[in-house]
């Protein structure tokens, strides 16, 4: 008995060494990245570290005492390797990133799709690893399966409460504290080299503490599943309604929500995990209820129509509109998808207790996720690659003409791939739009902003009205990126609509000497806004400020619009004030709206 409760002591000094380790291995991650230091200043590096540092601990962490040292030691070092590799590839395939307010802080963490691939992939490597392990062979039995994925999860989820339970309570402190005017637990708790490690910390001592009582989690497991379980006739009839109705109502209205595989594939996870909340681990001396037994054969059985609609709905999508990085990924889910019904429907009709070939087809199902998530994330099917391969074969067989083109799904959602696309078809493209393309393409290179429409100079000509009539913008002004304009002092302003592409904003300019130094600068008026652009000598146009307009005088702006204004030499300064209808506006690189005079 005192060996036993020594080793869950030494277990637990493991498990909280671990979590120490954990949390000032990410505290100095956070610095760097806060601080702008390497390895945080290059993405190849900085993004295989980070995620080595946050997921292999936690793998080791749950290992620890539950598979053998050796086992362990090679899956930690299997795990950092392809955790390390993954992350590489993800910064390498991404670029090139846009930055961030003049600061280069993207294309150094992975992706979002990444990260959660990464939980998805883990979670079921480490229930096989850990079952294979216990049973000591390659393919486990399915109950072992069972109790150890459905022992990862409780844990884990345990886990987080706990964690989250220890910062509301800490918080709660803080603010108690705060009422005697205390703050040092306040400004405690926000400095990150006590946060991090004290978040690992905790984390890693809920580990052992839901480890050593076992019968505890399994309780939580057995309450939980006992209680999905029981959903599943509703699920079931929700199913069956649904697509009974299908026949009378058609599918159309499916299509038309333009979201119908993603709300299809859910209620298909949903089917899923609640069969196998009823079906549980498939003791025979735990045979689940008649009463769940029929939902249970009609949802496995619905699964088929689910998948089948799912991926014709997102067939048309792709026919219609080609492939792109976040169709593949739906497509992958709708291929698993279809893996699974497949399997769960024939299980229907096999012999023997209900279900039963359920359980190896669970198996066969977790290695066909981790291998669709491995080849997603790597070289070999890299939905970048794939969807801009796809895009530009449109646009050069001329499926898709090129101003119907999107140029700029190639520069932010194509990585590395796009962009080279890009200079191609910059580079050589041929036919009758070619110079349309050319010149799209390398205005799409040079956008810094991916949600900033590419400016186009016919649609720029056609909504800015010059004045005087027979004055025309310089055709460098028309054909500029403006997502790249800054202030003098490098501060990113507010451009017009007219000048970004948006096809219904309307505005007036004039050209004028506003310094006096012989050249012409430009005014665009947009509402109750007039900009001033004066040409640098590298050849571009540069917002030097605006005069802003009060929103309640229609007669100012009127008379703005008409021309009615004149410029009154500043005192000081360069630029001139702007008056109209004998009031002052002060030329201002701060966007201050003035009142109405009276």
């Amino acid at each position: 008995m005192d060996s036993i409760a020594s080793s869950a002591r030494a277990l637990g000094v493991a498990r909280v060494s671990i979590g120490l380790i954990q949390g000032l291995a990410l505290y100095l991650i956070y610095l760097a990245y806060d601080e702008r230091t390497w390895p945080a200043t290059d993405g190849l590096i900085f993004a295989p570290l980070m995620l080595v540092a946050l997921f292999v601990p936690l793998l080791a962490l749950q290992a620890s005492g539950n598979i053998r040292w050796r086992t362990l030691a090679i899956w930690c070092g299997a795990a950092a390797a392809i955790v390390a590799g993954l992350g590489f590839y993800d910064i390498w395939h991404a670029w090139p990133e846009p930055p961030s307010s003049g600061a280069s802080r993207l294309g150094v963490t992975p992706s979002t799709q990444l990260f959660f691939a990464l939980v998805a992939g883990l979670f079921i490597a480490q229930s096989l690893i850990e079952a294979g392990d216990a049973d000591r062979r390659f393919i486990a039995s399915y109950t072992t399966y069972f109790d150890v994925a459905w022992k990862l999860a409780v844990q884990g989820a345990l886990a987080v409460a706990f964690t989250g339970a220890f910062w509301g309570l800490l918080w709660l402190g803080a603010g108690l504290f705060n009422l005697l005017k205390l703050d040092f637990m306040m400004r405690l708790i926000q400095h990150e080299w006590f946060a991090i490690p004290g978040t690992t910390l905790v984390f890693s001592a809920a580990i052992h503490l839901t480890d050593v009582r076992a019968g505890i989690v399994r309780g939580v497991r057995t309450l939980g599943l006992s209680l999905l379980s029981w959903l599943l006739p509703l699920m079931t009839l929700i199913a069956a309604g649904f697509l009974a109705t299908l026949p009378f109502s058609g599918v159309q209205p499916l299509w038309d929500t333009q979201f119908a595989t993603r709300l299809l594939l859910i209620a298909f996870s949903a089917l899923i995990i609640l069969v196998n909340a009823a079906y549980q681990d498939g003791d025979a001396e735990r045979q689940t209820p008649r009463v769940l037994r029929y939902p249970g054969s009609i949802a496995a059985l619905a699964l088929v129509p689910l998948a089948a609609l799912a991926a014709y709905a997102l067939y048309l999508r792709i026919d219609q509109y080609g492939w792109t990085a976040q169709r593949i990924y739906v497509c992958a889910c709708a291929f698993v998808a279809g893996f699974y019904a497949l399997g769960y429907a024939a299980a229907v009709f096999g012999t023997g207790p209900w279900l039963k070939r359920v359980e190896r087809w669970n198996f066969y199902g977790a290695l066909v996720v981790l291998a669709v998530l491995l080849a997603l994330f790597s070289p070999v099917a890299d939905p970048y690659r794939i969807s801009v391969a796809n895009q530009v074969t449109r646009l050069e067989s001329g499926r898709v003409s090129p101003e119907q083109f999107d140029f700029t799904n190639l520069r932010w959602q194509g990585g590395r791939f796009g962009y080279a696309a890009l200079e191609r078809l910059r580079d050589s493209a041929s036919g009758e739009r070619a110079a349309y393309v050319r010149d799209t393409a390398q205005r799409a290179i040079l956008a810094t902003n991916r949600y900033a429409r590419l400016a186009d100079p016919e649609i720029t000509t056609a909504n800015v009205a010059v004045h005087p009539a027979d004055a025309k913008l310089p055709a460098t002004f028309v054909a500029q990126d403006w997502s790249r304009t800054l202030f003098t002092d490098g501060v990113v302003p507010f451009q017009p609509g007219c000048l970004r592409g948006q096809r219904s904003a309307m505005c007036d300019a004039w050209m004028k000497d506003l310094d006096g130094d012989g050249k012409d600068e430009i005014i665009v008026l947009e509402r109750n806004a007039a900009f001033a652009y004066r040409l640098n000598s590298d050849g571009r146009w540069q917002t030097v400020g605006s005069w802003l307009l009060p929103n309640s005088c229609p007669k100012i702006l009127t008379d703005m619009q008409a021309g009615n204004f004149t410029t009154a030499p500043p005192k000081p300064g360069p630029w001139p004030d702007l008056e109209i209808s004998g009031q002052k506006f002060r030329f201002s690189e701060v966007n201050t709206v003035p009142a109405c005079p009276n």
